[in-house]
């Protein structure tokens, strides 16, 4: 009886190891190692068979593709915001500057880990070097779902959690003093963005035909955009959850019909709410220092603008608004970052119910003096 015929071929090298062969559309494919002994080699020809017969199998010339010249296509075919396009740049050169002409086949999990540790030590933040992994672990895993590579090598525990950062919470009287100090022509964007939780780049792109004086409302419906050699740009909002209507106070709105009298020469429906100082659109880029010179002469350095929108979340949830409505007020596409402001206005109703408790029991010692002590 004719014995059955063995997938591939093992030899012996002259270093005394093993070498596994098989053959598949007219070439031989070696392992990329060699084998103590012929049982490792058969076990290693058996699971190439397998995965063959499965479907699994993965060309081992598939990978070998340089990890810059796939990642810089990866994030030019992605459909995102250009802002979003940008950041990817700017994050794919930590990585590149590492694997660029490294074959995808060739990125191995100990390399990972050495890049990762070295991108961690070298100052960035923490949440900066989880962004970059997370873009990495992204590419690569569109990588594995093109049947270049077998499994993803860019998977270290951790690593792409990010640590939440405790801001300062904003009260009422900041913002009063934040609006009272900064240029009067950006008075008003301070109240709007601390009562409607807009993000800054929502602010800029407002335009008269999104702000409903008389239903007090704003709609959401762009942004705009700083794009890297195009300029101040009117898009998309950050995703479409960001396109929304916003219900504001009567005092926001009465503020809104004097700054658009005031400010608002070309009171066309396109014509921007808020602009630069000389009437053009306001870019973050322009309006950092006057934000910057505000917050230092009310003694709130550390205050960022975007400290306002979490006021506004805060306040919301405070005032006993749902996960949902929160989500809803401040275009969340997840529910995480909402869940924070629940969790922040729980702590604010505890510091509330801590004063009454305090108020109370002082009054309770006024009506209700303690006897006094008996002598020893």
């Amino acid at each position: 009886m004719a014995r059955a015929r063995s997938f591939g071929n093992i030899r012996k090298l002259p270093s005394g190891r093993y070498q596994a062969r098989y053959w598949h559309l007219g070439k031989q494919v070696a392992a990329d190692t060699t084998f103590v002994n012929k049982t490792d080699a058969r076990r290693w020809l058996a699971t190439v068979e397998a995965d063959m017969v499965r479907g699994h199998w993965i060309d081992p010339d598939a990978g070998k593709i340089p990890f810059g010249e796939y990642a810089t296509r990866w994030v030019a075919e992605r459909p995102v915001r250009p802002r979003t396009r940008e950041i990817y740049e700017g994050q794919l050169r930590h990585i590149v500057a590492v694997f660029a002409k490294v074959n995808l086949c060739d990125v191995h999990p100990v390399d990972v880990r050495t890049w990762h540790g070295r991108l961690a030590a070298s100052g960035l933040h923490h949440n900066t070097v989880a962004k970059i992994y997370r873009l990495f672990r992204s590419i690569m895993t569109t990588a594995v779902d093109d049947g270049l590579i077998a499994r993803n090598p860019v998977r270290i525990k951790g690593a792409s959690a990010e640590r939440m950062i405790e801001r300062p919470l904003l009260r009422w009287d900041d913002v009063r003093a934040l609006a009272g100090a900064i240029h009067p022509r950006f008075e008003c964007l301070v109240w709007t963005a601390a009562a409607s939780g807009l993000r800054f780049g929502e602010l800029a792109g407002l335009t008269i035909e999104h702000v409903n004086l008389e239903r007090r409302e704003l709609r959401v419906m762009q942004a705009l955009h700083d794009i890297k050699g195009q300029g101040p740009t009117l898009g998309p909002p950050k995703t479409e959850s960001a396109v929304r209507t916003v219900p504001v106070a009567e005092s926001i709105a009465v503020r809104l019909a004097v700054h658009i009298e005031e400010y608002v020469e070309d009171a066309e429906p396109t014509a921007l709410v808020f602009t630069s100082l000389r009437g053009g659109p306001l870019l973050n880029t322009y309006f950092a220092p006057q934000w910057s010179k505000a917050r230092d002469a009310v003694g709130l350095r550390h205050v960022r603008f975007h400290d306002l929108r979490h006021l506004a979340g805060t306040e919301a949830a405070t005032a006993g608004a749902s996960l949902r409505e929160v989500m809803s007020i401040m275009g969340h596409a997840s529910s995480a970052a909402s869940l924070r402001y629940l969790k922040t206005a729980e702590s604010r109703s505890r510091e509330i119910a801590d004063a009454i408790g305090r108020r109370m029991d002082g009054m309770t010692d006024e009506r209700n003096p303690r006897p006094p002590s008996s002598p020893g």
